[in-house]
């Protein structure tokens, strides 16, 4: 079923989104919306839904080491990575 609703541009190029509008779309403070302007001067919002990278993680592609990951491999990785860190630590922290 179609929405149509009017806003008033304010001074400082505000509108505000109509209250049925962010119901339906379910937004709340510091969502986002994308606008579209369309050859034919028409403008399209959509609404940008924020994912959780855990619900994201399925679409990125697996590393690949020629063999699966084992948590040795991740242990190893972590602490080079505190290693390095440390070392970062210490050289800037240089008397």
């Amino acid at each position: 079923m179609p929405y149509k609703a009017n806003a008033t541009l304010t001074s400082k190029g505000q509108i505000t989104l109509p209250a049925e509008l962010r119901h339906r779309w379910g937004l709340k403070a510091g969502d986002r919306i994308d606008f579209t302007l369309e050859d034919d001067e028409r403008v399209v919002m959509t609404r940008k839904v924020r994912r959780s990278i855990l619900k994201s993680r399925g679409e990125l592609k697996p590393l690949s080491l020629g063999r699966p990951l084992t948590q040795a491999d991740i242990d190893n990785a972590v602490a080079d990575a505190m290693a390095a860190q440390e070392l970062r630590i210490r050289k800037d922290h240089r008397p």
